[in-house]
């Protein structure tokens, strides 16, 4: 993409580092290129990626509450043209992450929030070029950073210049690569929980056995025995003693049932 300005007036470096306090110096008032190659950019790359609305832009940046650093991708052409290549804007973040565990961290972290390439200008070296120079600016590692919504195509790019496999995706759209955590403490420990099923049916059988066990009906009341459990006694206590008929006892059985036995 080309822009009808000489960068080279403004910019020392062909993947320019642009923090705040740069952007502030090359106000639109006076630097307008600066400000249109960012918003140009940021354009591009949202209707790219498909986005809805445009992210990258020079008044959201230099108002941002946090501090965010621009990198351009640019060449000097014929004349007082320039020629654009691609963007990469990154900032730390502070963010609730969890790693495969399910322990969470809080870290402040670089965070990659948009990287965008020409199509024109791409499978040229020319993404690598602008991300590996701002790894080296920022003193980071690609492991160590945070990816904003990362595309497929960015997830290519990563496995394929740095070995980045598996990312780790957060709920909040964010994404981290598994060494990431190597070395950090989470916030947040993981402690398995018992479903609320198997806790309720814990607590009944502990309920049950400890008034099984404890209880003073059960184990300390003396055993007093029911009518079936007489009567199942009586049944199988055997034959009685015979009893003689000319005796007092016999006399008063015969009194007492009408008859006596004659066998």
């Amino acid at each position: 993409m080309e822009i009808a300005f000489d960068l080279s007036t403004i910019f020392t470096e062909n993947v320019q580092r642009l923090n705040r306090a740069d952007l502030l110096k090359y106000g639109p008032k006076r630097y307008w290129a600066v400000a249109q190659s960012i918003d140009s950019l940021g354009e591009m790359s949202s209707k790219f990626h498909g986005w809805k609305r445009v992210i990258t832009m020079y008044e959201k940046i230099v108002d941002h509450e946090e501090d965010q650093i621009v990198y351009i991708l640019w060449e000097k052409v014929n004349g007082s043209k320039s020629l654009l290549k691609g963007i990469l804007r990154v900032g730390y973040k502070t963010l609730y992450l969890t790693d495969n565990d399910q322990n969470q961290f809080m870290e402040k972290v670089m965070c990659i929030l948009d990287f965008f390439v020409v199509p024109d200008e791409q499978r040229s070296g020319n993404g690598f070029k602008i991300f590996d120079t701002m790894l080296k600016n920022e003193n980071v590692t690609p492991d160590q950073c945070a990816f904003d919504k990362p595309s497929a195509a960015l997830q290519q790019f990563l496995e394929k210049y740095y070995g980045l496999k598996d990312p780790v995706t957060q709920t909040n759209k964010y994404a981290v690569f598994p060494n990431f955590f190597i070395g950090r403490h989470p916030t947040v420990p993981f402690t398995p929980r018992q479903t609320k099923r198997a806790s309720r049916a814990s607590s009944a059988v502990s309920s049950h056995n400890t008034s099984r066990n404890t209880s003073p009906i059960g184990r300390n009341r003396p055993r007093h025995d029911s009518v079936a459990d007489l009567m199942r006694q009586d049944m199988f206590s055997g034959v009685r003693a015979e009893v003689d008929p000319n005796s007092p006892t016999g006399l008063k059985n015969s009194r007492d049932f009408g008859h006596r036995r004659i066998w």
